[in-house]
């Protein structure tokens, strides 16, 4: 069983808690939520992968990244989707009505 996503995850998540105040810190944060993403994908863990991009997406909008933050939701959607979680995509769509998610996507 390989967990480094969840591995990355958290420590994306701890670094998170002080991107404001230290650029290494932000960094760290940055590059672990971005290899969580990849490991997950990589894997086959989708769910993880989702709420990593989530995840990313709500750092990034914490740290006034709009792009980033619009990048990271849209792609946090897109692997609810393809997980199945098409109430998640829902409510993603209801949060974000100024993000134009893939129609495809969108239920």
């Amino acid at each position: 069983f390989n967990n480094a996503h969840v591995v990355l995850l958290l420590k994306a998540e701890d670094a998170s808690l002080f991107a404001t105040k230290s650029k290494k810190k932000r960094k760290i944060a940055e590059q672990s939520y971005n290899a969580a993403i990849l490991s997950a994908t990589d894997n086959g863990f989708v769910n993880i992968a989702a709420i990593a991009s989530e995840r990313a997406a709500e750092f990034y909008t914490n740290i006034g990244e709009v792009e980033l933050f619009s990048s990271h939701i849209a792609q946090a959607h897109e692997l609810y989707f393809k997980w199945g979680a098409v109430g998640k995509c829902e409510c993603i769509t209801k949060k974000y009505p100024g993000i134009a998610f893939n129609t495809q996507y969108t239920q």
